[in-house]
Formats: structure tokens, C-alpha cells, sequence
């Protein structure tokens, strides 16, 4: 919890990152603002697909392109348990 100071109101305590007051919902984004989001979310999902078809195409043979593909699923996995371990160290 951090205390915010108000000009002529009285101190606040809001809650992490967010700053919301205690039990407040959260802010319900536009249409226009999950419509950028999901925008966003399928650009990077598209140029992240490509490079890894990119890297695909550079492989010399079938097996090749096999083993490029182990090696990004482990990578993806290994990156995937490294961001939740870090979400739960934070959350406790």
C-alpha cells in the first residue's frame, strides 16, 4: 500500500501499481481501447511468427528445420517459467 498526497484532500493509500483505493474495480477499457489492444497483441504475434519461419527457412534440410524447432519451443518454455517465476515472487 502507498500513500498518495492529495492537494487540499486528506492522504489516500492506494494499492501497488495500480493505484486504485482498496477494493475499487478496475477501470472498463473502451471498445477503441481493446480494439487497439488486441491490434497491438496480433502484430507482435505475427512479427514474432515470422522471424521464427525466418529462421526455419535458413535451416539446410528437414531435420534441421526440426531441430531449430525444438530448440524455440525450449527457448519459448524456458522464458515462459522464467516471467511466472518472477509473478510469483512479486505477488508474495
Amino acid at each position: 500500500m502507498t500513500t498518495v498526497h492529495r492537494p487540499g484532500a486528506s492522504d489516500v493509500m492506494v494499492s501497488g501499481a495500480s493505484g486504485r483505493l482498496p477494493g475499487q474495480w478496475p477501470a472498463i477499457p473502451t471498445p477503441e481501447e481493446l480494439r487497439a489492444q488486441l491490434l497491438r497483441e496480433r502484430a507482435r504475434r505475427e512479427l514474432t511468427l515470422g522471424s521464427i519461419r525466418a529462421s526455419f527457412e535458413e535451416q539446410p534440410s528437414a531435420n534441421a528445420v526440426r531441430a531449430a524447432a525444438r530448440r524455440w519451443i525450449a527457448d519459448v518454455l524456458a522464458t515462459a517459467e522464467d516471467v511466472a517465476k518472477r509473478k510469483m515472487e512479486r505477488s508474495t
